[in-house]
């Protein structure tokens, strides 16, 4: 049933989209639509709510596109062989992090649109309640989506402030000032619930699924551990989803694979750039194009010489040439860039629920080697170890199996404050040399617009 429900998502952001493409972008979020034909009083069908939802859901393409690549370089766990571009990103520690990539403006670009939505009167519109609802639950997934993004990469732990929260509609000369990272996340948090209840009665682009995933992750990450479980079990649960047999068909079928619970769908025809074609050329198995090799005095380097067979290595990656290419979670330009597994689902449920009860129980073991045995991993864990000793072991497999996706291996070693490779890429630096160096700086420009610091 859930693969049906997919199917009919990518159909209905393919027709979504062609309706999308009449919404126009300017570099400066405030001015982020054209003025003729579409000012807010002409915005009031479920037809052009669904057409902004669709726009705003191609912006992710563009918000995610450099994600994968940012984590693993932050942590090292690929060496730059060549380009300059990259290089800031693996030398940060006298530099600070570049821009690079400014999934700043793109992410204020969608929260036009879906603000347009959410301040819009849809209730009254013309339509039934799936329809409104849809509208709604996609909206908020959206801007919950983007939100908690963004305060990962730019809250800044020196002056205790994240990124403007605008959850209205913008005027050119409206302005803005700095929210606390405590204020985005209770947005964050008050936006994946509202989705939930929405997408509940009817899925969209997004469904509710994905936003219940959403919810694991975002509760996860802000230390509520008792609400990532029982969102993350509810998923598990759901009967929904299931483990791909061959880690690598998660990334051929993309979001048409059993396992894949959120995704943000490729759409080569209509936009080229995405994490995508980002991560084929930078990770792809090729001495000339690719610009990217495992660092064997990385984490994930270490892992892989500790257990050589696990198909997450031998799958996944292609040694030749004297190095080891990570190439095999982007193996070409059309697969769909991955948000939420059930896999990691199944990690998060054990250990926030070792995080609320202080104790490793028999599920956490299970959900563990859940992931293990369907990598073929030598390290099946055996017993019920002590505390420590497992949330190490999932540490360890988080970092085995989200490598090269969602921004989990530099989220999750500073979440745990561990130490991580340093800018030689053989050795450690600590969580507090790097903790005050590592957030992204707001674009100078909206600095100098909406007189922020």
């Amino acid at each position: 049933m859930e693969n049906i429900k997919k199917f009919k998502m990518r159909r209905l952001f393919v027709s979504l989209l062609t309706l999308s493409l009449v919404f126009t972008s300017c570099e400066d979020f405030l001015e982020e639509y054209s003025t003729i034909g579409l000012s807010a009083d002409k915005l009031t069908d479920i037809n052009a709510m669904n057409s902004l939802n669709a726009g705003a859901y191609s912006n992710l393409r563009n918000m995610t596109a450099y994600e994968h690549m940012q984590s693993t370089t932050l942590v090292r766990d690929v060496l730059i062989r060549r380009s300059a571009n990259w290089q800031p990103w693996f030398t940060w520690t006298d530099a600070g992090m570049p821009q690079m990539f400014n999934r700043y403006t793109v992410a204020y670009n969608a929260f036009n649109k879906v603000n347009l939505v959410l301040n819009a009167d849809i209730d009254n519109m013309y339509g039934t309640a799936a329809e409104k609802a849809s509208a709604k639950g996609d909206a908020y997934f959206i801007r919950a989506f983007c939100y908690f993004h963004l305060n990962n990469w730019f809250s800044n732990p020196t002056t205790g402030k994240s990124v403007p929260l605008v959850t209205t509609v913008m005027g050119t000369t409206d302005r803005v000032t700095q929210a606390s990272p405590v204020e985005i996340m209770a947005q964050v948090e008050s936006d994946i619930e509202a989705a939930r209840t929405n997408l509940a009665i009817s899925g969209g682009i997004t469904s509710y699924s994905a936003a219940t995933a959403m919810a694991a992750k975002i509760y996860f990450y802000h230390g509520k551990y008792d609400l990532a479980y029982d969102r993350a079990n509810e998923v598990i649960t759901s009967g929904g989803f299931a483990l791909e047999q061959n880690v690598s068909d998660i990334y051929t079928k993309g979001n048409a694979s059993a396992e894949v619970i959120f995704s943000i769908i490729t759409n080569r025809s209509e936009d080229t750039f995405g994490s995508a074609s980002i991560g084929f050329n930078n990770y792809q198995a090729d001495d000339v194009n690719g610009i990217t090799s495992l660092n064997p005095n990385g984490v994930l380097g270490k892992l892989r010489a500790a257990d050589p067979s696990d198909k997450r290595f031998t799958d996944l990656m292609t040694e030749k040439d004297g190095v080891v290419y990570t190439d095999g979670k982007y193996p070409n330009n059309n697969v769909d860039y991955i948000g939420i597994r059930l896999a990691e689902m199944y990690l998060t449920r054990a250990e926030s629920n070792i995080m609320v009860n202080n104790t490793v129980a028999a599920q956490d073991v299970s959900d563990v080697n859940a992931v293990k045995n369907r990598a073929g991993a030598s390290d099946v864990v055996s017993g019920t170890p002590g505390k420590s000793a497992m949330l190490e072991i999932i540490f360890n497999e988080r970092s085995k199996e989200l490598y090269n996706e969602t921004g989990d291996r530099f989220f999750n070693s500073r979440r745990l404050q561990k130490s991580i490779v340093n800018e030689s890429g053989n050795g450690f630096i600590s969580f507090s040399d790097y903790s005050l160096k590592l957030y992204n700086l707001i674009p100078q420009s909206e600095i100098d617009i909406h007189n922020l610091n």
